[in-house]
């Protein structure tokens, strides 16, 4: 009986044992996510519209280091509102006036105008940039020496703006060179590790101004080392957060004064009157007059923290300290024109790498302009910037909130899931419009106070408003797929082998649920997208001089009039937009196709 147990184990021997044990290591399963990933690839229309969404996403990400013009930067040249430009218009030269356009040399603001262009591809009128403003003797003199002079200093390669008439009888020669941050004086406050109190308490006013608030203010500075007599005095006070900047009459080189910065811990309204100093008083400029005898109300107590304010040349003080120009040519100024607003690090970086690589150069009108002179191929690049920004907050709030909320309140079940769904239900019978409305309006009335205390701008909550709004749907989707898994073999093992509630929520339920997340997050990005479109074309959303698909929509309806239809400004943004969305539907439905276990394995 023994040896017939045995021969029915018996693999063939000691060689056949290792066979099969070498074929069992070279059979690879297939996975459901690899399964997916190769019918993804088989259905063309989704595979090419992941394509196409991941080269726009770069392309956006991107835009910073694409040679395209400002998406901001305004064209003034002829003094009025000018008429949209047709796309792949040919710009205007430095020096070659169109007296219909511009009547007038001097209407024509420096630099505005590209010096070289090639056609409607390409040309060097880049609108983020220093104009520096040289006095000639005579017309005569060429630009090369000073464009010389200018990259030794700069370290970058300047181009030729205008020649003017003077009225001294000589001739004004504008250079532009790709503006730097170091080109323009300023002061950045080090902190130095010393602090102080910060006593500041109001007074009523005899007379107070009309529209002036009826108190003045009294800031009482008291820092354990003495200033010694000070030049002059100013305070910032805008909310909370409040900035005193004091000037001592005798200070090191390099050095602007020192700033005190403190945050009270509630608002004190007044106009600032007095500033007292370890007991010495400096009587604020334009501030209202101390009465003799000051009653003192609502006094608070805050600690104030020293900064050093350090100065830095600019441009032209590195080049007038520098060797003397090409003769001939006197320096006297530089205006600096910033064709963005303010970037993030990783953007400035990119930013800096787009000057060396490409200079002044930029993109033509290659999808003309607005009525300000915008280009609109640049403000759709950076437009689509916020709604990706926007989509990725809202999907991030749908999975950190929606996926978390729905399968905690699948795997408990009974009261408890209960109770979070009529939570859910509440939160459905709201109009998401009139939450968002009032959302927004509460932020804009404490928006100074978010951003000088807690370093919050508007942008930042409205991107996590649209995204806390979105999480209701995945829940409810998260929640009936958990309904199905909670009893399976697999959760019950589980639970026999003592896992703890948060291990069987996100080690093996969260898992099985994530095709469905995906697929309904690609329904959900473009929702989150046109319902940011529709708040920015109603005014609630981003704000100038930012640019969003919604900006531009407004944009397009103020160029449809019966007179004459500027079409440029609706079918660009509005194939942008169309485009993409299409791109994300599809990409939904190949992914639900794909995700489908019941379709595993089969084409």
């Amino acid at each position: 009986m023994a040896s017939e147990e045995n021969k029915r184990w018996d693999l063939g021997g000691a060689q056949d044992a290792k066979r099969l044990l070498r074929e069992s290591k070279a059979h690879k399963g297939e996975s459901l996510w690899t399964d997916a990933r190769r019918r993804l690839r088989r259905n063309r229309a989704a595979f090419w519209c992941l394509v196409f969404l991941f080269v726009f996403a770069l392309f956006s990400f991107l835009a910073p280091l694409l040679p395209i013009p400002s998406p901001k930067a305004l064209d003034t040249s002829a003094g009025t509102a000018l008429e949209p430009a047709w796309p792949w218009t040919t710009p205007h030269l430095a020096g070659e006036w169109d007296p219909d356009t511009f009547p007038n040399d001097a209407d024509v603001a420096p630099g505005v105008l590209p010096s070289r262009a090639y056609g409607n591809l390409l040309n060097d009128g880049w609108r983020h940039q220093t104009v520096l403003r040289f006095h000639q003797e005579s017309a005569d003199i060429p630009p090369e020496p000073l464009l010389d002079w200018v990259e030794g200093v700069a370290g970058r390669r300047a181009r030729v703006g205008s020649l003017r008439p003077d009225k001294e009888g000589g001739y004004l020669r504008y250079l532009c060179l790709p503006l730097d941050r170091d080109d323009a004086p300023r002061v950045d406050f080090e902190p130095t590790g010393v602090s102080g109190e910060l006593l500041v308490w109001r007074f009523p006013l005899a007379e107070a101004p009309p529209g002036r608030p009826a108190f003045g203010v009294v800031y009482d500075l008291n820092l354990p080392e003495g200033l010694p007599p000070l030049e002059r005095v100013g305070v910032e006070a805008r909310t909370r957060r409040i900035e005193l900047f004091l000037t001592p009459a005798e200070r090191p080189a390099g050095v602007s004064g020192m700033a005190y910065r403190a945050t009270l811990p509630r608002h004190i309204e007044g106009s600032a009157a007095l500033v007292l100093v370890n007991g010495v008083g400096y009587p604020v400029e334009g501030g209202p007059p101390l009465p003799a005898a000051a009653a003192k109300l609502d006094l608070v107590l805050a600690p104030a923290q020293e900064l050093r304010g350090i100065e830095h040349e600019g441009l032209v003080d590195r080049l007038r300290a520098a060797a003397p120009p090409p003769p001939g040519a006197t320096l006297e100024g530089a205006t600096h024109e910033n064709g963005y607003w303010e970037l993030g690090a990783i953007d400035n970086w990119m930013l800096r790498a787009r000057v060396a690589l490409f200079g002044s150069w930029q993109t033509g009108n290659w999808m003309g302009t607005d009525e300000k002179g915008r280009d609109l191929f640049a403000r759709i690049v950076w437009g689509s910037r916020t709604s990706i920004l926007v989509a990725l907050a809202a999907g991030a709030c749908s999975l950190l909130i929606g996926v978390i909320y729905g399968a905690f309140s699948g795997l408990m079940g009974g009261r408890i899931d209960n109770v979070m769904m009529r939570i859910v239900d509440i939160l459905y019978s709201v109009p998401f419009i009139f939450v968002v409305i009032f959302l927004i309006t509460i932020v804009n009335e404490y928006r100074t106070e978010l951003e000088d205390v807690y370093g919050i701008d508007r942008e930042v909550i409205f991107f996590i408003v649209i995204g806390a709004i979105y999480w209701l749907t995945m829940a409810r989707v998260v929640r009936g797929q958990v309904l199905s898994l909670k009893n399976s073999e697999f959760i019950e093992a589980a639970r026999i082998m003592g896992a703890s509630t948060p291990r069987i929520l996100f080690g093996h339920i969260v898992p099985n649920v994530l095709s469905v997340v995906i697929v309904y997050l690609t329904l959900t990005i473009p929702a989150v997208m046109l319902f940011e479109a529709f708040l920015s074309f109603l005014g609630l959303g981003i704000e100038p001089p930012k640019v969003s698909w919604g900006l531009l929509a407004n944009d397009g309806t103020k160029a449809i009039n019966p007179l004459k239809i500027y079409w440029w400004l609706v079918v660009f943004p509005a194939a942008a937009m169309g485009s993409t969305l299409l791109a994300l539907n599809i990409l939904g439905d190949g992914l639900r196709d794909a995700l489908d276990p019941k379709l595993r394995g089969k084409d």
